[in-house]
């Protein structure tokens, strides 16, 4: 299997999530400065929450915990935040660019043989491994967090139809809740037993 390229997830983060559409763009170089200067602190906020929530885990965590490692005031982590599950939100938004092309890689693999699902695997266990702390705060987040548990579900919907599209032995997914569902939970426990 060709490699997948594997960003470091703090780069990634950094690039994958547009500003939040209540920032002005700005124009000229003071803006401009600005405008970096917005990035810079909401990057501190989700890298210090990634680091917070790894060390505490999200339920035992507060927005006091986030503002001390990040090294920024309770007035910008709200202007960038309305919450911590606003704040968590970021970080699966800005995660999901770096495991998607996975599983674009597994739908658009040809004749899915049982020595390349096998090293697809291999390849999924590795970026686990290196990804392990955000995986796991997601992981134990969505069971907290209806919300988050939600937009999970609505990636892997987007899964299913992405190896369905992908493979036509799969196709029957398109139309089949049964299947559907059965699909979801094996990938639910493929998820799982890459990390635990």
């Amino acid at each position: 299997l060709p490699p997948v390229s594997e960003p470091d997830y703090t780069v990634c983060m950094g690039n994958a999530i547009a500003m939040d559409s209540r920032q002005p763009s700005g124009e000229g170089r003071g803006n401009a400065l600005q405008t970096a200067q917005r990035e810079a602190t909401r990057d501190r906020l989700v890298e210090g929450a990634i680091r917070v929530f790894t060390r505490k885990g999200y339920a035992a965590s507060v927005v006091a915990d986030v503002l001390k490692e990040a090294q920024v005031s309770r007035a910008s982590f709200y202007a960038h935040f309305s919450s911590m599950q606003a704040l968590l939100e970021e970080i699966a938004d800005r995660f999901a660019p770096v495991w998607q092309p996975y599983y674009a890689q597994l739908a658009r693999m040809p004749g899915k043989t049982r020595g390349q699902l096998r090293d697809w695997c291999g390849q999924m266990v590795r970026f686990y491994r290196e990804n392990e702390a955000i995986c796991v705060i997601l992981a134990h987040a969505v069971l907290l967090d209806q919300e988050l548990y939600g937009k999970t579900a609505r990636y892997q919907e987007a899964l299913i139809d992405l190896l369905a599209d992908g493979e036509p032995r799969l196709a029957h997914l398109r139309g089949d809740a049964d299947a559907r569902m059965r699909m979801g939970l094996m990938l639910s426990q493929l998820d799982r037993s890459c990390y635990y």
